[in-house]
C-alpha cells in the first residue's frame, strides 16, 4: 500500500512539474514576438494564396530575420512585413 501511493504521489508531482514548465515555454514565445521590431512592409497582401511561411520566406531572402503578415496600421489589409528580433 505504502509502494502504490509513493508512486502515485511521484507521478502526480512529475505531471504537475511537466504542466508548469510548459506554460513557461508558451508565455515566452509570446514574450519574444512582442519584442520583433517590422521596419519593412511589401506592397504584398496577405490572403488565401499568400500565407504566412510564404512571407516569411520572402522576408529572409530579403535578408531580413523574420515575416508574417499583420496589420502594419488601422484600417489596412493584412500585408508581408519583415523586419529583425
Amino acid at each position: 500500500m505504502a509502494k502504490t501511493q509513493n508512486l502515485v504521489i511521484f507521478s502526480l508531482v512529475v505531471i504537475l512539474a511537466a504542466t508548469m514548465f510548459n506554460t513557461n515555454i508558451l508565455v515566452s514565445g509570446v514574450e519574444h514576438e512582442n519584442k520583433i521590431k517590422y521596419t519593412y512592409c511589401a506592397k504584398t497582401l496577405c490572403s488565401d494564396s499568400y500565407l504566412p511561411h510564404m512571407c516569411f520566406f520572402d522576408c529572409t531572402t530579403k535578408g531580413f530575420e523574420t515575416g508574417t503578415c499583420i496589420v502594419p496600421t488601422p484600417n489596412t489589409p493584412l500585408r508581408c512585413c519583415c523586419g529583425t528580433l
